[in-house]
């Protein structure tokens, strides 16, 4: 069903006093102690991107893969993730959301095991779609399930943890991969992830007994497709822009496809998006793009550094990995803080400082060179670790006040939805510079190459953060609207 808007929705309603919702058993001890597992549970996807990150120069030197099919490892687990976001929202409004948490879970694991006893690039790539595809659902899931079960007054500090134990898997990610990859294999990455990702879907699993069917009919399937294609022919266009019209033919085509999807949403009677909805909530919709254009820099920044410390600068995985731990440890110490300040303030004044504190990385990542300091990355990095920790868990908590309880699975996807947008667009950045300059050359016969696409990635990135200032600054100046009720 589509997003039911309240009557009346304001940025001041929205920002601070979130609506007093009937949350079933929510005062129960089962409860707490699933809440707490589900939240340890978000640590799985964000470990396995940065711990990959720092794989990528082993794994493409032993697969014998150039630049090109190393963004696509990457590039490709956004993309699934990205395109199964929305079905997964309707799914889970419609039907049991737990069962398809619990079933995302298990096609993380099993597809983490798989990549990593394969020796083929292009079955890894398929592989790596699959699996953003599986950490799509239950990370589309996770929030609501949070919000069905945490009491109000607590949402925030709540969804401050959930992000807290992201950013643990965005810190341990690099560290731990460092030591497998340098100790063991990039395969060895996939392995523990797999090991801990079943471990996680154990648990959860004795913990949550699924309640009925998954309802597979109420997906507008054509509309599936049409966001498959749009992502795939998005990624492989950019990823293979070099070779000259078949690759500017697939982004021509993956954006037809895009404009395609968003007209067919206003003709159904149950879209995967509600356009219409999503257009006349103000408060969701501004918080949405907000949040997409500042995750442009989360994953690109954790890719391009991980390259630019490993080919330009010659150092070792091991010691490369702490070095990019330094931002996630900040998030993941200071993200559930941010939960409660949320609670107690405007949370939009804390996420728009966090927006300033990300942008300050992006200029003095504009600056990195062949002699660059690590004491100086590891600064940029505090500044990066300050601002989503500032911004994260702040700009969630005014997404999911936005919306009736009715529709806080489907809010939940497009939050999910926004940030896989913001970070698949800047993985697609990435992919086509390093397409332009480095194509299907090895990254370490071009380290002098790999700087200048990291300065110019940075410098996009730059321009988008600096647009999500002014929109939150715009945003804050305007009066509340009022926006009508949905008609469907």
């Amino acid at each position: 069903m589509p997003l039911p808007l309240p009557t009346s929705v304001s940025d001041s309603a929205a920002d601070v006093k979130p609506r007093p919702p009937f949350l079933p058993m929510q005062q129960s001890s089962e409860n707490r102690l699933l809440a707490r597992a589900i939240i340890v549970s978000q640590f799985a996807p964000p470990f396995m991107f940065s711990g990959v990150a720092i794989a990528l120069p082993t794994m493409g030197a032993e697969l014998h893969s150039g630049g090109v099919a190393l963004s696509l490892v990457e590039t490709l687990f956004l993309a699934g993730s990205l395109s199964m976001l929305l079905p997964s929202g309707r799914l889970a409004d419609a039907g049991d959301k737990r069962t398809l948490y619990k079933s995302g879970l298990l096609g993380f694991s099993l597809t983490s095991l798989l990549i990593g006893l394969m020796s083929s690039m292009p079955i890894i790539h398929c592989l790596r779609f699959l699996q953003g595809m599986s950490s799509a659902i239950y990370v589309a899931t996770g929030p609501a399930i949070l919000t069905d079960i945490v009491p109000v007054r607590h949402r925030g500090r709540a969804f401050g943890s959930s992000l807290g134990a992201i950013y643990a898997g965005l810190t341990l990610g690099p560290i731990v991969a460092g030591f497998l990859v340098d100790h063991f294999s990039w395969r060895g990455v996939f392995f523990f992830g797999a090991a801990t990702l079943m471990a996680g879907y154990v648990l959860i699993r004795t913990m949550m007994p699924s309640m009925r069917d998954i309802p597979f009919r109420v997906l507008h399937w054509p509309s599936v497709v049409i966001v498959v294609a749009a992502v795939l022919s998005l990624v492989f266009g950019t990823s293979f822009v070099n070779e000259g019209a078949v690759g500017y033919a697939l982004i021509g085509v993956g954006l037809v496809l895009s404009v395609i999807f968003a007209a067919l949403q206003r003709r159904l009677d149950r879209p995967l998006l509600d356009v219409t909805a999503l257009l006349a909530n103000r408060v969701l919709r501004n918080a949405l793009v907000v949040q997409m254009l500042v995750y442009m820099q989360a994953m690109a920044s954790m890719f391009l550094l991980s390259m630019y410390l490993q080919v330009s600068r010659g150092v070792p995985a091991d010691e490369t990995g702490p070095v990019l731990a330094i931002g996630s440890i900040i998030m993941a110490v200071l993200a559930p803080f941010s939960g409660r300040l949320a609670d107690r303030f405007r949370p939009s004044l804390l996420a728009g400082a966090g927006v300033l504190s990300i942008l300050v990385t992006g200029l003095l990542a504009m600056t990195l060179g062949d002699e660059t300091s690590l004491w100086f990355i590891r600064v940029m990095l505090v500044f990066q670790g300050l601002g989503f920790a500032l911004f994260s868990s702040p700009n969630m908590t005014i997404i999911m006040n936005s919306v009736s309880m009715s529709s806080t699975s489907m809010a939940s996807a497009l939050a999910a939805k926004s940030r896989s947008l913001g970070m698949t667009t800047g993985m697609l950045i990435a992919s086509l510079l390093i397409s332009i300059r480095i194509g299907a050359d090895r990254v370490q016969d071009h380290p002098e190459a790999m700087i200048g696409v990291v300065r110019t990635v940075f410098g996009i990135l730059v321009a988008a953060v600096t647009l999500a200032l002014a929109l939150s600054i715009l945003n804050r100046a305007k009066p509340a609207a009022t926006a009508p009720a949905s008609s469907r």
